[in-house]
């Protein structure tokens, strides 16, 4: 509606209001009116070349739908608009050219838009009506060459044969020119890569260009809005109609408005206010020694940064490993803004050579048939002699002990020929093979040989057993142990081993190796092993423990725990248990102990810590509380686990040196004793003490006195007892014993003189089983409590000597002098336990171990024995979890069958498919169910380029659950589990939570392998409560 109104003065005023609507009328005639828009039509635009130059003559001839029109050609290229062209097509004519040049900053490719604009006669022929509007676009794409950023990359080598033999010298030369007129480009940056063609096979990876990467292909960014499609044509009616009501309607401009209003459809008022278009952006021969053949590296060989001469060459000259196999040569150069590739093969092979096909792994107590495959790459017929040597091997020989063996064979021109070594384990730990081949000495042609040393794992007996006892003597006194010989077990395997120290930290080796031989790795399984490595960093380097590596290799792998870790977190900063995938989420608990993980990487200085990653992970426990509010599931969480996840965070933020007294406050006075756990007020004291003004102080006592009230003492040791009620378990990862340690090392902030820290330092150690404590939580935490007491507590100088019997046998002494961590540890073999005592007329094998210690100071000892029994078998137990396992074949019934005995017999290299169903009467957090395959199998990966072809039934792992299933984490895609590992000695699965119910999970892998091999049990667990789990019974298997 329009309104209107003049002054005394006859000067006119007028308002519009556009939104006015009145019900009723011909509103059901108005809709089934029929509404024409002008059509857009296309304009056809044909270049005159595919591709172009920089500095070319595009030529486009544009072919026009109608004349005579106005166009005009514009250039998109990724978003920038360059200066229109504006062309005509004149009356009677239906095309027109249009040149241009070709930019330098179009490449690699542009977009062309032409518009065309006019009009054109009406379908029906009215007297005196006007020609309607028209209008016409079309697009297209042009390529510009990258040959200006192109460079030329020729790879050759001095030699001018292509086939090499192992551990020898190859000097490979890469020459840069540049590509348009092949000049030499000095001073370019190559990159030389060298790898096994058979690694790069398993993927099909291929290094792609990098002009591609560096100048990809751009998309259309200019999105074109236009008004006339949205014009409408009237018809013949509409038109006379529209006439008649003028002629009647010419008193005022409101009375012709209004008949306007009324006389055009509704839908006519919508093309009044769409005059304006819109611009924006639219929508990857002597006699010679064999060498023997050792190290196996797939990169032979990467050179990051090497620069061209003058001449644009540089060479390199690269020593290659021991594999016999085929390399591919890749160089990557740089100038500038200018790129390239060049790409080569070579050759690694001997005249005869020998390939032996070893299990990855092997159990103790299986038989092997390695198969050994000889190869003969002459035109000559030749007398081989092939032999093995065995160490920690024993060869099946008629022979008892026999080391070696060996085939003398003939094998003819260009053939093969298998050979078959049967042996057995005797320890576990690492077995190594050197095989060997040659020819025969003969005078009339060269000799020719070949040789290969490899080692494999022979895993510890299922059934191996560890007890330790640990104990310590304050004054100059003497402590005898008695050692009662365990019976039944493998006299190979196992020792008495007794470790002495000046520090108790000395005491918590046990825990950290519990940490780092933990086998999963989900995300608070590796910055837990990071946290609890970490907080006793010092006392690693100072002494070498044997069932931890080297300091140098344990950082390599703590390296590539914190590199997993940062491919892990979200762009809020957050991590999730397994991946960062857009289909799960970042979990608040996970969140949090990662940056509690990155607090102490960066107090200790050991490791380099990602400025990014660490400032994401700060920001999300700044917003912790908001994450926890934006996950759907979380409005189930209690209010102890929220305002526990809240304290979490401010304690970590304490520890990255952050003032968050105040906050810690609110959240005390906001929260009060019933909705905080004992762990959050444990934490809050930590948060609390970083600015402990009066307010704080008083606080703190509050907390402090709440504590004293909640804690259970005896006259030596002291605990805790609190509950998340499921969230602990599901959410939380709660345990009592991680309560107890966070409130000691709360204490030990507050008022590190009280008994009540030393009383919950000895309910702490009291709770280790075999060293450790039950969970990896439990570990890190508790590890991080005792290292500050330990450090805290421990005052006196050490100066003493400990001197060691096995009854009346001397087994060493060692002298403390002065503050170490330094351990000295004696291990006596299982050999010498089960002989029977030198001191005992009874001929039993019990002895004694006696300890004493002569000077000042505090000597901690740890005695500790390992043994395995001779009974390999373990019965199926139930203990929360019930696991069945069963093997069914693929291609043929007959490829697996079960004997009568119970033993399995599976056909060697077939393809077998593992069936596993695990039970579960309760509910049940963070579950792994892990099957350990028989050293003869190995796993087949469908992520792998061959696995399983042809075979689609089976080439994926497979879950499912047999009752109605309902899980508290939503991004579980197939099936039952959340993540799967398949590695070479078992297979694994992972889940969050589980309700009661049947669930099946199943793989495939292939004999390869013949022998007889044990196959361990499959285990079911929780990872947090350990103590519920369940497995088969061991099984045996024959591959033949």
């Amino acid at each position: 509606m329009s309104y209107s109104v003049k002054d005394e003065q006859g000067r006119l005023a007028m308002s519009f209001y556009d939104n006015f609507y009145v019900s009723g009328g011909h509103e059901k005639e108005i809709e089934t009116q029929k509404v024409d828009y002008i059509p857009t039509e296309t304009i056809t635009i044909v270049p005159n070349a595919k591709n172009y130059q920089p500095d070319d003559t595009c030529e486009l001839l544009i072919l026009a739908p109608f004349s005579p029109a106005n166009g005009l050609v514009i250039f998109d290229c990724e978003g920038q608009v360059s200066q229109p062209i504006q062309f005509q097509i004149e009356s009677g004519k239906n095309s027109t050219t249009v040149e241009f040049k070709i930019s330098k900053d179009w490449i690699p490719n542009f977009k062309i838009h032409a518009e065309l604009t006019g009009s054109i006669p009406r379908e029906t022929e009215v007297t005196d009506s006007p020609h309607r509007p028209a209008i016409a676009t079309g697009s297209v794409t042009l390529e510009v060459s990258r040959d200006v950023y192109k460079l030329n990359v020729l790879i050759n080598t001095k030699e001018t044969n292509k086939t090499y033999t192992p551990s020898s010298i190859i000097h490979i030369d890469v020459d840069v020119t540049q590509y348009l007129d092949n000049l030499p480009v000095d001073k370019a940056e190559i990159c030389l890569i060298v790898v096994d063609e058979a690694v790069l096979s398993l993927t099909g990876h291929k290094l792609d260009s990098p002009l591609d990467i560096f100048y990809p292909n751009r998309s259309a960014n200019i999105a074109q809005y236009h008004d006339r499609n949205h014009c409408l044509l009237f018809n013949m009616q509409d038109i006379e109609k529209f006439k008649k009501d003028m002629q009647q309607r010419q008193s005022s401009f409101d009375q012709i408005e209004l008949c306007c209003e009324r006389s055009m459809p509704k839908y006519m008022s919508m093309a009044c206010s769409a005059g304006a278009g819109y611009g924006g952006f639219g929508d990857s021969n002597a006699e010679q020694k064999i060498a023997v053949r050792s190290n196996f590296n797939p990169l032979a060989c990467w050179i990051p940064s090497s620069m061209t001469n003058s001449s644009g060459c540089v060479s390199f000259e690269i020593k290659l490993p021991d594999n016999l196999t085929r390399y591919r040569v890749w160089a990557l150069a740089t100038n500038d803004k200018q790129y390239g590739l060049g790409e080569m093969s070579f050759t690694v092979q001997l005249p005869i050579m020998i390939r032996p096909s070893l299990p990855r792994f092997l159990n103790y107590g299986d038989t092997a048939h390695i198969s050994v495959i000889l190869q003969n790459q002459t035109d000559l017929s030749f007398l081989l002699h092939a032999g093995l040597r065995a160490t920690n091997a024993k060869l099946l020989t008629s022979q008892t002990n026999q080391q070696a063996l060996g085939y003398s064979i003939v094998l003819q021109p260009s053939k093969r020929a298998a050979l078959t070594f049967p042996l057995s384990t005797i320890h576990s730990g690492t077995a190594r093979f050197q095989f060997i081949v040659s020819t025969v000495k003969n005078e009339t042609c060269a000799q020719f040989g070949d040789a290969i040393e490899l080692s494999l794992p022979v895993f510890t007996p299922a059934t191996s057993e560890a007890f330790a006892t640990y104990g310590d003597i304050c004054e100059e006194e003497v402590v005898l142990q008695p050692v009662e010989a365990p019976k039944n077990v493998i006299p190979q395997f196992g020792e008495l081993s007794i470790s002495t120290s000046s520090t108790a930290l000395a005491s918590l080796t046990d825990a950290i190796i519990s940490l780092y031989t933990y086998p999963y790795e989900c995300t608070e399984q590796l910055s837990s092993r990071l946290l609890g490595i970490q907080a006793l960093w010092d006392v690693l380097q100072a002494f070498h423990c044997k069932d931890l590596p080297e300091i140098s290799v344990l950082k390599t792998k703590l390296e590539s725990d914190l590199n997993t870790l940062k491919g892990r977190q979200y762009s809020n900063g957050g991590f999730g248990y397994w991946t960062n995938r857009n289909d799960s989420y970042a979990d608040p608990y996970m969140s949090v102990h990662v940056a509690h993980c990155l607090a102490v990487l960066v107090n200790k200085k050991v490791f380099d810590v990602d400025k990014k990653m660490l400032n994401n992970s700060l920001k999300y426990l700044e917003n912790i509380e908001s994450e926890i509010n934006q996950l759907s599931h979380a409005k189930y969480w209690s209010d102890l686990t929220r305002f526990s996840l809240i304290s979490y965070a401010l304690y970590v933020r304490a520890k990255h040196l952050q003032n968050v007294a105040d906050e810690a406050s609110q959240l005390f006075q906001r929260s009060g004793f019933d909705k905080l756990s004992l762990e959050a007020l444990g934490w809050l004291l930590v948060a609390l003490s970083t600015d402990k003004n009066n307010k704080k102080v008083q606080i703190i006592e509050i907390i402090y006195k709440h504590l004293k009230g909640k804690v259970s003492e005896t006259s030596e040791t002291a605990n805790f007892i609190t509950s998340y009620g499921d969230d602990g378990q599901s959410v939380m990862l709660h345990s009592n014993q991680r309560t107890d340690a966070v409130l000691l090392e709360a204490l030990l902030y507050i008022d590190p003189n009280s008994a009540l820290c030393t009383k919950l330092c000895k309910g702490l150690q009291a709770h280790k089983v075999k060293g450790a404590w039950k969970s990896i939580q439990e570990n890190c935490f508790v590890l991080i409590a005792l290292d500050k007491y330990f450090h805290i507590k421990e005052k006196d100088t050490p100066d003493f000597v400990a001197n060691i019997w096995l009854d009346n046998d001397y087994c060493g002494q060692h002298q403390y002098k002065g503050r170490t961590t330094n351990t000295h540890t004696v291990n006596i073999p299982m050999k010498v336990i089960l002989s029977p005592s030198s001191s005992d007329t009874s001929n039993n094998n019990n002895k004694n171990l006696i300890m004493q210690k002569d000077g000042n100071g505090r000597l901690y000892y740890r005695i500790a024995l390992n043994y395995a029994p001779s009974n390999l078998q373990l019965n199926a137990v139930n203990y929360g979890f019930k696991v069945e396992r069963t093997y069914v074949a693929i291609n043929d019934s007959s490829h697996a069958q079960k004997q009568s005995d119970g033993t399995w017999k599976f056909k060697l290299g077939e393809k077998i498919k593992v069936i596993l169903i695990m039970t579960t009467t309760q509910r049940r957090y963070h579950i792994a169910l892990v099957d350990y395959l028989p050293a003869g199998c190995e796993p087949l990966n469908t992520k792998l380029k061959g696995t399983l072809t042809g075979d689609t039934q089976s080439s994926v792992t497979r879950s499912n659950r047999n009752l109605y299933y309902c899980g508290c984490r939503p991004y579980s895609t197939i099936g039952w589990t959340e993540h799967e590992n398949l590695r070479d000695e078992r297979a694994e699965a992972f889940r969050s939570l589980l309700w009661p119910g049947v669930y099946e999970w199943t793989y495939v892998m292939r004999a390869t392998c013949a022998g007889t091999f044990i196959i361990p049990p499959a285990k079911a667990e929780e990872m947090y409560s350990p103590e519920n789990f369940g497995r088969c019974g061991t099984e045996k298997v024959i591959i033949e």
